[in-house]
């Protein structure tokens, strides 16, 4: 589903922020995407999306990630940002969760028909009608969810999808990405999470993939992991 082919890309010349990467991903798969902060995961996600262009090859269900296939890879693809600032634009989070349905061709009626039923699935739909200036920052991370898997996209690109949620909705959005049967590959600095919804992590160190294999067994190197400024999950740390 996901093909990276010797991938290099620089924002300063001959200081590569991802060099020589190569992996993977098969349809269905459910992969961690770990490392420090300035490893390359974000400028990853940007690359596979066709946000920044680099050396190599990228492809998504065999098409290769470039202009005139972007159309088509971002209906196949759907992305949470690391920032739900950049993601929620429209005044209010229904505006926001039928946007992308509306603009591919869905009826207004249908559009908010999904928008309900996802809702309802991540427990936020009295969020529905709520201006987006007013959400708290973990409402916010909901519905911005919420805006992504209205798209019934094929494959999730979720980056840092806990990040600002209290314990019960993190719970909830761990829950929710296990239900979900599209080909996931989460970037995330929650361990924790990545060991609940990964069977496989990648982990990207100074833009080079250092390891690939289990999760288990890689979150549980303490060795591995400290000698790419990473710590162990909690539950492996006690």
């Amino acid at each position: 589903m996901l093909r990276f082919e010797s991938v290099r890309f620089c924002y300063e010349k001959n200081r590569p922020v991802l060099d020589d990467l190569s992996f993977t991903v098969e349809n269905g798969e459910s992969v961690g995407l770990i490392g420090a902060n300035g490893a390359g995961k974000s400028t990853l996600i940007k690359l596979l999306l066709g946000l920044l262009s680099g050396e190599g090859r990228i492809l998504v269900d065999e098409l290769p990630v470039e202009k005139r296939n972007l159309p088509e890879i971002r209906r196949r693809v759907g992305v949470l940002l690391q920032s739900s600032d950049d993601q929620m634009f429209m005044p209010t989070v229904l505006e926001d969760v039928t946007f992308g349905p509306v603009n591919y061709g869905l009826s207004r009626d249908e559009a908010e028909r999904r928008a309900d039923e996802v809702l309802a699935r991540l427990g936020i739909p009295e969020l529905k009608h709520r201006h987006n200036h007013r959400l708290s920052g973990g409402e916010k991370r909901m519905a911005a969810l919420a805006t992504v898997l209205a798209m019934e996209p094929d494959v999730l690109l979720l980056d840092e999808p806990t990040n600002a949620l209290d314990p019960y909705n993190r719970r909830l959005v761990i829950r929710t990405i296990l239900s979900l049967p599209n080909t996931k590959l989460i970037a995330s600095h929650d361990l924790d999470m990545i060991l609940d919804t990964c069977t496989r992590v990648l982990l990207l160190s100074n833009g080079r993939l250092v390891a690939d294999g289990p999760a288990e067994e890689i979150l549980r190197d303490r060795a591995l992991l400290e000698a790419n400024r990473m710590e162990l999950p909690l539950r492996f740390a006690r």
